[in-house]
């Protein structure tokens, strides 16, 4: 059976990897326990554009706020992760946006008003700029805009690298083995159940992505069994997106930063393939690569650099985000149940805001604190959990 811990983590993609990292570190008892291969989900087919400026309303000041705190931890963290043992392959090369039409090249200008007031370098580039930085952009371009301190990661990489450290500082990785219940005593959580049995916890931290909603085992009744009841309906809105994303290969060529089109985003990796993301499809909860999306996927890349006509298609991936109602993540305590924080719902900022959400749930966790956490708070949804009766 397994040990006791002082907090129990559900889900090892990349919150959940972070967030039992900097709780290992703080000298806590941690079991991260993954339902697959860490990883395996949104992490792991991400993008892994670190790009706040472009994915991240500036008119939402605490979520922006995160996105600018995490674009400044990338850094530092990176290479603690490296030190740990994994590279995450974080390159700092900018993110380049390209407008291709008109209608894209005001909406250009309009971004960059605000965005050059934020002292971080970001720079107007006219077609002869854009062309002496990438000769082979499509020549139609008409205006683009640089931001020199964004970039981009291997997502799967940086979800290994933190289960990695997280490990190094004394954590418990569970993989494979998954979370099929939460037995609790009044509004106690005070165990994880799983199919090698129950492990007994003093706190959770639900980070499961796309399964802390109705795809979870967290809104089923509760059920009575010998050792006590189990599964308490937690009712939070969380729904799954698809995405997918396609490597391609063109030896002799690779982008100098990641470029987004308004389509969609092609990223150059460190092993020298080509990354282009993403699709959103809703409603779609299945991680299978599709015809489809890789028709549109490689008309994005060839729409940025037309010479990627002539690339090698390497491999497609999928995986299934997490999004709320109001495109907002779910961070902070449960409103009923005592010992259960959750940290969900990131849609498709999950590796962005990783760094952030990290560091406001581990203070949360060490200090009880809530106030922080307020605006991503559980109980902003009027329907549900805080009238919940355990």
């Amino acid at each position: 059976m397994p040990p006791p811990v002082d907090l129990a983590i559900i889900g090892g993609g990349v919150i959940g990897c972070a967030i039992a990292w900097r709780l290992a570190q703080s000298g806590a008892s941690i079991a991260l326990i993954e339902r697959g291969r860490f990883g395996n989900g949104a992490s792991g087919a991400t993008a892994g554009i670190i790009a706040p400026l472009w994915h991240i309303p500036p008119d939402n000041p605490p979520l922006f706020q995160m996105g600018i705190r995490s674009l400044q931890m990338f850094p530092q963290w990176a290479a603690e992760l490296a030190d740990a043992g994994i590279n995450p392959e974080f390159q700092q090369s900018g993110v380049l946006r390209i407008a291709l039409t008109q209608p894209d090249a005001d909406d250009l200008a309009q971004s960059f008003q605000w965005q050059s007031q934020l002292n971080l370098g970001v720079q107007w580039l006219k077609p002869d700029d854009l062309r002496q930085r990438e000769p082979q952009a499509n020549p139609e371009a008409i205006a683009a805009v640089y931001s020199p301190q964004e970039g981009c990661i291997r997502g799967q990489r940086l979800t290994n690298a933190l289960a990695h450290a997280a490990a190094q500082n004394g954590a418990t990785l569970y993989e494979n083995l998954p979370a099929t219940g939460l037995r609790r005593a009044k509004n106690r959580i005070t165990a994880i159940e799983t199919p090698n049995g129950p492990i007994p916890t003093g706190q959770v931290i639900l980070a499961a992505g796309p399964w802390s909603g109705p795809a979870g085992p967290w809104n089923t009744p509760g059920i009575d069994s010998p050792a006590g009841p189990w599964n308490a309906p937690l009712n939070l809105p969380v729904r799954g997106v698809k995405g997918q994303r396609i490597l391609l290969r063109l030896p002799g060529f690779l982008p100098q930063s990641a470029t987004h089109n308004f389509t969609g985003y092609i990223a150059p990796r460190l092993d020298g393939n080509i990354l282009v993301a993403s699709t959103r499809e809703e409603g779609q909860f299945n991680q299978t690569t599709t015809a489809g999306a890789i028709a549109h996927l490689i008309a994005v890349a060839t729409r940025t650099y037309p010479n990627l006509a002539q690339a090698s298609f390497i491999a497609a991936r999928a995986g299934i985000r997490p999004a709320t109602p109001d495109n907002q993540p779910i961070i902070g305590p449960h409103p009923i149940i005592e010992n259960l924080t959750i940290a969900t719902g990131h849609d498709a900022i999950g590796i962005m805001l990783s760094p952030a959400t990290a560091e406001l749930t581990t203070q949360y966790i060490l200090d009880r604190n809530p106030t922080p956490l307020k605006p991503f708070t559980p109980a902003r949804f009027p329907q549900p959990i805080a009238h919940q009766e355990f």
